[in-house]
């Protein structure tokens, strides 16, 4: 159902601009119940939610009403879910702690990371020199020093170094000189590089891979011509000089903060849960359809059965030994899940060594939240307000799913359906998409820039789809209703052909679409009940959840008292480009930028003429 939003509202805003004016001294686009959604929220949100058909100005202004509508939705299941006592549940309680541990690290990183750091104008106008040329160089290598440096003899001997490259192994791989940029090497070799004339070469450099020499073979410039290039070239350069600096003050940082620090894992337990994460994993590789290069990752149902297996006697062990407050084993099982712990093998020595590594990666990060609680960042607004977002979204989710799990579906309604949808009639909406489908964050980041430079989506498909029977044609799917594949579908429906769509939060990780195909009607053939039953099935359910959602959103938004300001919102200036954002946390670990929501305003259309009534007798 399409209506004119502004048209309806308008009515509405005249009595509650009012109430506003009396009851705000601070800028709020609406509020529900006892929440605010302030301008940032909303703004922040709109953002970096994506959402289609945005570059086009004249719909700037549905774009917002529906957006706000959709966050509108969300606080009101969160308010609901809160009067629930939902919010009170272990999940929802392990949920909290979490965000707050991954916030307050974020914080303690702000203060003692970033804030201590500072470019000096010298320090950019030396980049920028650097970024000004593009070297060519050459290069010999070997893991064993006796070798490196009888070669480096060699060199000063007036022995030519072609003529050693030429008889060398990494020959192959240099046959045209290795171009260098600025900010592409580790800082001391880049210095040494850019210091050296041409036909010069550095003394053995040591690296994590061996000893290097090099050869400066050539030097150009690297010419920036349009103010466009000069500008990215400008911002670049002081990304790369402060992202240095930020690596060298957190290693010090780390060195002054660990010292004397040490905290013990029970042995016994870290090898009772590698053996179980190796079980776990052996049989989801063995049962299921990976890529090769596709990791396993600890879920929820495998948490639940690994649980089961060690028993609450020594799930409730203690397994990180800090000295206050030592970590069970069952916590450290949830937030392992919570973190994404995963593999792409399920060998034990692989998996002892990954869980090592992300044991040794949870004692840190958990004494710098520790350090942060010592500090009072828990307490601070900006904290609490992070964590109140993340938690309304979690608590939106959580009764949102009650209420889909709790749809049934009798035989009876599916033969009735099937009676009523197995004729060969006119659908009235089919249609088709391509989509990439990844668990992968930076996947998907790589996806979005790949479709803003035009790249083919099919190509994207091809390459990263993780979907299992869109394989092998580039991840299109065939025409499909739209009361299929939940909100894929859904999304779909509203979609005109050649519009892109996501990422789209999915339960197998993010959708990114394209719609292809659109028809209005089609003809299918007849086919048995025991070929479409299941799929039928599926369809009532998903067409009855959102009957319900829509009624249950419908009745809070009666229930918790929604008022809007319109005014306010019309004042709030957006960009009209697709954004997607990864924030990338202080000391470890990456969420989305802000919590993802799928379009929600069908409630809204009946709250908006229910509204009217009261307005206009």
């Amino acid at each position: 159902m399409k209506i004119n939003i502004t048209v309806l509202l308008v009515s509405i805003f005249l009595l509650q601009t009012e109430n506003f004016s009396q009851s705000f001294n601070q800028p709020y686009v609406a509020r529900v119940g006892s929440k605010v959604i302030t301008d940032s929220e909303f703004l922040e949100r709109y953002e970096f939610t994506p959402g289609f058909r945005r570059h086009i100005k004249q719909m700037d202004d549905s774009n917002k009403l529906e957006f706000l509508f959709t966050l509108i939705a969300e606080k009101l299941l969160a308010l609901e879910a809160k009067n629930l006592k939902l919010d009170t549940t272990e999940v929802m309680q392990f949920s909290r702690k979490a965000f707050e541990r991954m916030f307050v690290r974020d914080k303690l990183f702000q203060e003692e990371i970033r804030n201590k750091i500072s470019v000096t104008d010298k320090e950019l106008n030396e980049a920028t020199t650097k970024n000004n040329s593009k070297l060519y160089v050459n290069f010999l290598f070997s893991q064993d020093k006796d070798e490196i440096d009888q070669l480096y003899n060699y060199l000063k001997q007036g022995i030519s170094f072609d003529s050693i490259l030429i008889e060398s192994p990494e020959y192959e791989e240099q046959k045209e000189p290795v171009e260098v940029l600025f900010g592409q090497m580790e800082e001391t070799i880049e210095d040494s590089l850019f210091r050296m004339k041409v036909g010069e070469f550095t003394k053995p450099i040591l690296t994590p891979d061996g000893w290097y020499i090099f050869k400066l073979v050539n030097k150009s410039q690297n010419l920036f011509f349009t103010d466009e290039d000069k500008e990215n070239a400008k911002m670049t350069i002081v990304r790369i000089v402060e992202n240095r600096k930020l690596i060298k003050r957190q290693k010090e940082f780390y060195a002054e903060y660990f010292r004397n620090k040490k905290v013990d894992v029970d042995g016994k337990l870290f090898e009772i849960l590698a053996q179980k994460i190796s079980s776990v994993f052996e049989y989801k590789r063995k049962n299921f359809t990976y890529q090769p290069n596709q990791p396993t990752y600890l879920d929820a149902s495998d948490v639940i059965k690994i649980e089961k297996e060690i028993g609450d006697e020594n799930l409730s062990k203690p397994f990180v030994k800090f000295q206050e407050q030592p970590i069970t084993l069952k916590e450290f099982i949830r937030l392992l899940a919570f973190d994404g712990f995963n593999s792409k093998e399920y060998k034990i020595n692989l998996i002892r060594a990954s869980l090592d590594f992300q044991t040794k990666r949870f004692i840190e990060q958990e004494l710098f939240y520790r350090e942060g609680l010592k500090r009072g960042y828990h307490k601070l607004p900006e904290i609490q307000n992070e964590i109140e977002k993340w938690m309304d979204n979690y608590l939106f989710q959580m009764l949102q799913n009650q209420i889909i799990d709790s749809i049934q579906v009798t035989d009876e309604e599916v033969r009735e359906y099937y009676e009523l949808m197995n004729q060969p009639k006119e659908f009235p909406t089919v249609v088709n998409i391509i989509e990439v489908l990844t668990d992968n964050l930076n996947i998907v980041d790589t996806v979005l820039s790949e479709l803003k430079k035009g790249t083919d989506i099919r190509v994207l498909a091809a390459k990263y789809s993780i979907r299992d029977f869109t394989k092998g044609r580039n991840g299109e799917f065939g025409k499909f209703p739209v009361t299929s594949y939940g909100d894929i579908g859904r999304i779909a429906a509203t979609m005109q052909v050649g519009d892109v769509y996501g990422p789209l939060k999915v339960p197998e990780g993010y959708s990114i679409f394209k719609l292809i195909e659109k028809d209005t009607a089609y003809v299918e053939k007849p086919k048995t009940f025991e070929q479409v039953k299941d799929q039928y099935r599926q369809d009532i359910a998903f067409q009855k959840a959102q009957m319900k959602l829509t009624d249950y959103t419908y009745n809070l938004a009666l229930k918790y008292n929604i008022e809007l300001n319109i005014p306010e919102l019309d004042k709030i200036q957006t960009t009209r480009l697709p954004s997607f954002g990864i924030r990338n946390l202080g000391f470890g670990g990456k969420i989305t930028a802000v919590p993802i929501l799928a379009p929600n305003v069908e409630w809204a259309y009946r709250w908006i003429m229910q509204q009217n009534k009261k307005v206009i007798p």
